[in-house]
């Protein structure tokens, strides 16, 4: 016969409440441990991100002396109309131009990473230079020039060179994400872990699974607050005694020290009022023997350590034995 368990979901409720301090700890341990995860994965990206750009700055090839291999039918037909020396002075000016692209390109990757050199502060030197070079070349320049001069452009610096003005951040310490993301998982296997305690451990859940199941009444729910009240159940208990004509009585507690107490108050209570007491804190093995002779049993169980093994035990004892149940204390 599996006693207990019947879950009441509010007194679990109860239960996870008290609990507060362990579901704390659960929240702060995963929120610290996502937001280190955070903090370490945005690293590790930030990082990748700028050796990628190192490589890339130091990858830059000098471009400048660079023209197409192959001329296009276009540009073929384009440098035709012109010549030499008017083509030359356009290739001129798409080198000076090339030269400015490698220039800003270089240097903005130079310096996103943060390791500019006095070589990059010399091609800065030359940057402007090399800005008026081909504002004035173009300005001399004939239609047919132009036209020579801005399709090989455009067949030259077809590259993206947005990735080298991207800003590069260090991560902050807080990662408001993460730490959201661990909090919540910490508060829902804290739930969870307490939660499985609580149904698997075997302990006595409420007072009510003394009723209910074992169908022992509870004369009284015993905490810090209603310590006074032991007096007026010894008294009931004296009474109960006497209707029934018995005159002895053994008190079964559970071995923890609050279980002890109460016990050992009770006694105290019984013999004033002339009633023949025996008490049996041992809390296991030992009831039979201290019951043999007795008329009655009075239980003192605590929610949390009484097991509901140790209590059908007892209580299959004593109807076993023949040996009423006068009810118990359940000590909360």
């Amino acid at each position: 016969m599996q006693k207990g368990l019947d879950v009441d979901f509010y007194d679990l409720f109860r239960h996870i409440l008290k609990k507060w301090p362990i579901l704390l700890a659960f929240v702060l341990l995963f929120g610290i441990g996502a937001n280190v995860y955070g903090y370490r994965r945005a690293s590790n990206a930030a990082e990748k991100e700028r050796r990628a750009l190192e490589e890339y700055a130091a990858s830059i090839g000098t471009t400048a002396d660079q023209l197409p291999e192959h001329m296009t039918a276009e540009l073929a037909e384009l440098r035709g109309a012109l010549t030499e020396e008017e083509a030359s002075f356009v290739e001129a000016a798409v080198k000076l131009y090339m030269y400015r692209l490698w220039a800003s390109d270089k240097i903005n990757a130079e310096l996103i990473v943060g390791k500019p050199d006095q070589g990059d502060l010399e091609i800065v030197q030359t940057l402007y230079y090399a800005n008026e070079g081909v504002q004035s070349a173009t300005q001399v320049m004939t239609s047919a020039q132009k036209s020579y001069y801005n399709v090989m452009v455009k067949s030259l610096s077809g590259t993206d060179m947005s990735v080298t003005e991207k800003e590069i951040s260090s991560p902050g310490i807080l990662q408001p994400k993460w730490l959201l993301i661990g909090c919540v998982l910490g508060v829902f296997l804290g739930i969870f872990v307490v939660s499985g305690v609580y149904l698997l451990s075997g302990k006595l859940r409420t007072a009510s699974d003394m009723e209910i199941p074992y169908g022992v009444p509870v004369l009284l729910r015993l905490n810090q607050k209603n310590k006074s009240e032991l007096e007026p159940v010894a008294k009931g208990i004296q009474r109960l005694l006497k209707t029934q004509d018995k005159g002895s009585l053994v008190i079964h507690a559970v071995d923890t020290l609050q279980a002890k107490e109460a016990a050992e108050k009770l006694v105290s209570c019984l013999h004033e009022r002339h009633v023949e007491v025996k008490c049996d804190l041992n809390g296991k093995n030992s009831l039979i023997d201290t019951a043999a002779d007795s008329d009655a049993v009075l239980f003192i169980e605590q929610v949390g350590r009484s097991r509901y093994r140790d209590i059908e035990q007892h209580v299959s004892d004593c109807r076993k034995f023949c040996i009423p149940t006068v009810g118990c204390v359940v000590i909360e």
